[in-house]
């Protein structure tokens, strides 16, 4: 039987998210609505499944107006595939909705669809292979005397099926893009379930040439927010922290609203951005956070800033250009007490020099065995500015987040770090009131008539005491000994918390960690 669908004519009238927008501080020029990357790139997909308590919308929009092509008001629960079938074309390509669905009607039981692809088609069957669409064209006859041809696979083509495999239609979203969106619920929510997880707003499934499906939520900006808070800090945290926090990720949304446009959206889910977990993310102290901020952002100088913020600072925030080398003047190194005994504010890692040499080569950084190790220049805050790995020969210079970068930021939580080795020794000085350790490879041995700087090719002998002991200059084993978690720019979310229980307003919070800012 054809699967009937229900073809709406009307207007329904919508505000589209500009993508021409200067962010010099306007009210007016706040989008009130964003498109969220959840599949795209590497990471596309060639099946999606989507479902709605209440049925589906499927149109366009073309400027401020939402054109609707497709009624799924009997729909829950669809499944959306990338094209890479043959199919076969009965009669000709319209130019209007009414002539294809009079064809539509005249094939009576055969199993065919509406096709929206350069104007309106019908099509039949989803075949593996040409020669499989070529015997149906043979075994069913002349399809009532219409012409029939087989239809290739399109790179910009995706199929709607119902939940048990019937297509209910396709389209070509290679020049437009087209919007799920689902009715309101009983509640009055615009709920969509992706894959098994829910979001709220529209869904904006296309290919781009050659490509699996991108995925894009479009929803408000405030509803996206929604679904970030509890994913960038816990819902269970003080409302002074969490609204703290819900004016810098708006903040930083709006000023990062074109970094994905090449994907034909926003911003991405992930820590590329903001995290963004979608209505299951949601938490009502969050919500409520979101609320009670309604429209709030961060300006310096008149313009919406980038509020860049991390889990733990260890003390001491970070001036931007010592992290990114761009010179931000509202992200400032400030002290900051407040996050001091959080989680991750001490760490340790400790590393082989082959683990290290390996870690390295596999990031295309060519070492031989590691012989040094050591740290070059230390910012205000303690954060090290330099890490210069050496082989004996040749020396390769990690500056300023590159460490991170290489090793792993979950790994290196900071920069803030000191490095200790297997082969660092306590040195006593002649008054017996100093004790400094020192690595090996950096000591001077006193003789009765001379003096000699250590050598990585020799063995020394040294009493500890009690006894005599061999050892070499060269580290096998390099501990990293740091606090924070982060890159220590704008604000510190542990300290967020811990200033929002001493009792400072959202505000408060925000003016601490960003260097002459305005909240409006």
């Amino acid at each position: 039987m054809k699967k009937r669908i229900y073809i709406i004519y009307g207007l329904i009238f919508f505000l589209v998210l500009s993508t021409n927008v200067s962010w010099a501080f306007n009210k007016n020029s706040i989008p009130s609505m964003i498109r969220i990357g959840l599949k795209y790139g590497d990471t596309s997909v060639s099946q999606v499944n989507l479902k709605s308590t209440s049925g589906f919308e499927f149109g366009y929009y073309d400027g401020n107006q939402f054109y609707s092509v497709f009624n799924l008001m009997d729909e829950f629960d669809i499944v959306l595939k990338k094209d890479e079938y043959y199919k076969i074309q009965i009669g000709s390509t319209f130019s209007n909705k009414e002539d294809m669905e009079n064809l539509l009607e005249s094939l009576g039981d055969i199993p065919c669809y509406p096709v929206l692809d350069n104007g309106w088609k019908v099509w039949t069957g989803l075949f593996e292979s040409k020669e499989e669409a070529e015997e149906f064209i043979i075994n069913n006859g002349s399809f009532y005397d219409k012409k029939v041809e087989v239809v290739n696979p399109n790179s910009g083509s995706v199929v709607v099926q119902d939940k048990t495999g019937i297509v209910i239609f396709m389209y070509n979203c290679s020049k437009r893009e087209y919007n799920f969106r689902p009715f309101l619920d009983k509640d009055g929510n615009d709920i969509i379930s992706l894959d098994g997880k829910r979001y709220r707003g529209e869904f904006i499934i296309r290919r781009f040439k050659d490509s699996d499906m991108t995925v894009i939520n479009y929803l408000s900006l405030e509803s996206y927010l929604y679904g970030v808070l509890p994913k960038e800090m816990s819902g269970d945290w003080p409302m002074e922290a969490l609204k703290a926090q819900a004016v810098a990720a708006r903040s930083y949304a709006i000023s990062s609203i074109h970094k994905h446009e090449e994907f034909g959206f926003n911003l991405c889910s992930t820590t590329n951005c903001q995290v963004y977990g979608g209505y299951d993310a949601e938490r009502p102290r969050s919500n409520r956070a979101v609320d009670e901020t309604f429209g709030e952002v961060l300006t310096y100088d008149g313009k919406i800033i980038s509020p860049f913020y991390h889990s733990s600072s260890g003390g001491y925030t970070e001036d931007s250009e010592n992290v990114w080398s761009i010179e931000l003047p509202y992200i400032r190194a400030v002290k900051d007490d407040f996050s001091l005994g959080a989680p991750n504010c001490y760490w340790t890692k400790s590393y082989t020099a082959q683990e290290i040499k390996d870690i390295l080569n596999s990031a295309g950084l060519v070492i031989g065995d590691i012989k040094e190790i050591h740290t070059e220049g230390y910012t205000e805050g303690g954060r090290i500015l330099s890490l210069k790995i050496s082989d004996g020969t040749r020396e390769i210079d990690l500056a300023k987040a590159k460490t991170r970068s290489i090793f792993g930021p979950k790994v290196i939580k900071s920069m803030n770090f000191s490095i200790s080795t297997d082969v660092d020794y306590y040195v006593i000085s002649a008054d017996m009131e100093n004790i400094i350790r020192r690595p090996m490879s950096s000591m001077i041995i006193l003789s009765a008539d001379r003096s000699e700087k250590t050598s990585s090719d020799k063995k020394y002998r040294i009493f500890d005491g009690d006894d005599y002991i061999t050892s070499s200059g060269v580290p096998t084993k390099y501990i990293f000994n740091g606090t924070g978690y982060g890159h220590g720019l704008g604000m510190s979310q542990w300290g967020a918390k811990k200033m929002a229980e001493l009792g400072y307003t959202y505000e408060d919070i925000l003016k601490h960690y960003y260097t002459g800012i305005m909240i409006e």
